[in-house]
C-alpha cells in the first residue's frame, strides 16, 4: 500500500491559505469605516456660455420650488449654525484653470447666493462655495443643505467681475490668493442616498487640516419614486457606512440578510412643538455612533525665553523687574478638541552660563499645565481664548542678577509655583503655522529658598539665610505653533 504526500498536501496548504486571506480581507473590509454627512441636493442649470440665472430654464423651477419648501421651514437651523448651504460650480476638467471660466463658475454661484439672500435672507458667512474640476455636472451648480456646521477652513467668499474685459477678470480672480477647488467622486447610491465625495484641494491650508465633504444626498422622491416623503429633519444627522456590510429588512415577524454594498444609516428626527413626534426606525446591524468633532495638536515654543528674557514680572515683593539670564529652551504641546476646548502641557529647562561665563550660572526648570477654551464656538481654535494655568518649578541663579559683588560670588536657590487666569489670541498663517499670544495673572509663592556663598577654591556652597515669598505676577508670552489634525 502507498501513500500519496505530494497533491493532498498542496491542495490543503492552498486551502488554509485562501481561507486566511478571505478572513484578512474580511477583517479590513469591516474596519475600514467612513463617515458621511447627510444633505438635500439642488441642481440648477445654465445656459452655456452664459451667467444669467433663468428660473424657466431646464429643471430650474421645479429645483427652486423643492428648495424653496425646504429652507422656509429650516432657515433658523442655518441661522444658529446647526447646519450650513454649500454651493459647488461645475466646470469643464480641461479648461478649469482660465480665469475666464473661473470667473464665469463664481458669477454663476453669486447669482445663486444673492437669491438666497434676497429671498430666505441667508447671510453669505452661512454658505461655502467651490468650484469642482472634475468635468461632472458641466455648466451646472449643486447646492447643498448639509446636515453639520460650516467647518472652520471652508472658503465663503466668492469673487467675481461683470466685466469681461482680461485685465478686470483676473484682478477679481486674483482676490482669491487660491482657487477654491474642489474634485467630485461619486460612489454610487445605496439605501436611498446619492454617495458623493468633493476633495478639497486649498494650498492655503495643509493637507491635514482638511476634511472632505462627504455627502450622503436624499434621492429624489418625486423624480425617482424610490421613497416616500420624510419629515424634516431639526439637526444635522450623520450618516455612516462601510464599505462592505450586511442590510437588514425586516418583513413583519421575519427577517431577511442580503449580503451586499448598503447604507447603515441612523436618522434622529427632531420636530417643532407644534408638529406631532412620528416614530423612527432605525435599520442596520449595529448601531453606529454620531460624528465626532476633529482633534488637532499643537506644538509651540514661547520666544522670549530663547532671548534669555524670563516672561513673568513679579508683583509685590520688592523686586518688581524685567529678569535677563541665559537662554531658556522650552516646548508646548497643546491639545484641541470637542470644538472649543483645548489643554496644553509646557516644560521648560536651562543649565547654562550667562554674561561671565566663569562666574555666573543661570539653571531653571518649570512645568505648566493650561486648560483653555475658545470663546469661538465655530470649532476652528482661533482668536480669542480664555483659561486657567498651574505651574511649578525650581532655580539655581548665581552670579550677577543675585549680587553684583566681585569679592563674594552668592547664589539664590529654591522653588515655587504659581496659579491664575490666563487669556490668549491666535493669529493663524499658513500651513498650520501661527503666532500665540497669552497674558497670564496669578499668585506665586517661593519656598525652601536659600542665598547662599559659593567658595571656588573648595567647590561648595555655604548657606547664608533662608527666604520665602509670596506674591502676585503677570506674565507674557509669544509662541510659535504648527498645528495639525490628527482625528
Amino acid at each position: 500500500m502507498y501513500r500519496i504526500k505530494g497533491p493532498h498536501r498542496k491542495i490543503q496548504v492552498r486551502i488554509i491559505f485562501l481561507l486566511l486571506l478571505n478572513f484578512l480581507l474580511r477583517l479590513g473590509a469591516d474596519a475600514q469605516t467612513i463617515t458621511y454627512y447627510k444633505a438635500e441636493s439642488f441642481l440648477f442649470s445654465f445656459r452655456q456660455d452664459n451667467d444669467l440665472f433663468l428660473a424657466d430654464y431646464g429643471d430650474n423651477a421645479y429645483q427652486l420650488e423643492r428648495m424653496g419648501s425646504l429652507l422656509d421651514m429650516s432657515r433658523d437651523q442655518i441661522l444658529k449654525g446647526d447646519c450650513h448651504l454649500l454651493i459647488v460650480s461645475h466646470v469643464n476638467a480641461y479648461e478649469y484653470e482660465d480665469e475666464e471660466v473661473v470667473n464665469e463658475a463664481s458669477l454663476r454661484a453669486g447669482r445663486i447666493r444673492a437669491y438666497l439672500k434676497t429671498r430666505f435672507d441667508i447671510p453669505h458667512d452661512c454658505v461655502a462655495f467651490y468650484i469642482d474640476r472634475s468635468g461632472n455636472y458641466r455648466d451646472q451648480i449643486h447646492v447643498y443643505k448639509v446636515y453639520k456646521p460650516l467647518p472652520w477652513f471652508a472658503n465663503i467668499s466668492i469673487h467675481y467681475s461683470e466685466s469681461r474685459y482680461p485685465v478686470a477678470v483676473k484682478t477679481a480672480i486674483g482676490e482669491y490668493g487660491a482657487v477654491p477647488y474642489v474634485d467630485l467622486y461619486r460612489r454610487g447610491e445605496a439605501g436611498g442616498y446619492d454617495r458623493e465625495v468633493y476633495r478639497i484641494d486649498d494650498p492655503l491650508f495643509d493637507r491635514t487640516e482638511l476634511e472632505d465633504y462627504r455627502l450622503a444626498s436624499v434621492t429624489d422622491t418625486v423624480r425617482h419614486n424610490k421613497r416616500t416623503e420624510e419629515p424634516d429633519i431639526a439637526l444635522a444627522t450623520t450618516v455612516t457606512t462601510r464599505e462592505t456590510v450586511r442590510v437588514v429588512t425586516k418583513h413583519k415577524e421575519k427577517t431577511v440578510a442580503l449580503a451586499e454594498t448598503g447604507l447603515q444609516a441612523e436618522n434622529k428626527v427632531q420636530t417643532e412643538k407644534d408638529r406631532k413626534k412620528q416614530p423612527a426606525e432605525t435599520v442596520g446591524m449595529n448601531e453606529t455612533p454620531m460624528h465626532q468633532n476633529p482633534v488637532y495638536l499643537a506644538v509651540k515654543t514661547y520666544l522670549l525665553p530663547w532671548c534669555g528674557v524670563v516672561p513673568s514680572i513679579r508683583l509685590g515683593t520688592g523686586e518688581t523687574k524685567i529678569e535677563t539670564g541665559a537662554f531658556m529652551p522650552n516646548l508646548e504641546v497643546e491639545c484641541c478638541f470637542a470644538g472649543r476646548w483645548s489643554v496644553a502641557l509646557s516644560g521648560m529647562y536651562s543649565d547654562f552660563a550667562y554674561k561671565d561665563k566663569t562666574r555666573d550660572r543661570w539653571a531653571v526648570s518649570e512645568i505648566s499645565l493650561e486648560p483653555t477654551i475658545w470663546l469661538s464656538s465655530l470649532g476652528r481654535f482661533t482668536g480669542l481664548n480664555t483659561g486657567l494655568f498651574t505651574e511649578y518649578g525650581d532655580f539655581d541663579v548665581r552670579g550677577s542678577a543675585i549680587d553684583l559683588s566681585e569679592d563674594q560670588l552668592y547664589g539664590r536657590t529654591g522653588c515655587f509655583w504659581s496659579a491664575g487666569l490666563s487669556m490668549g489670541y491666535r493669529f493663524s498663517l499658513v500651513g498650520g503655522f501661527g503666532i500665540d499670544m497669552r497674558v497670564r495673572v496669578g499668585y506665586r509663592s517661593v519656598f525652601s529658598g536659600k542665598k547662599y556663598r559659593y567658595d571656588p577654591l573648595d567647590n561648595r556652597n555655604y548657606l547664608e539665610t533662608r527666604f520665602a515669598s509670596t506674591g502676585f505676577m503677570v506674565g507674557l508670552k509669544v509662541s510659535l505653533s504648527y498645528r495639525f489634525q490628527i482625528r
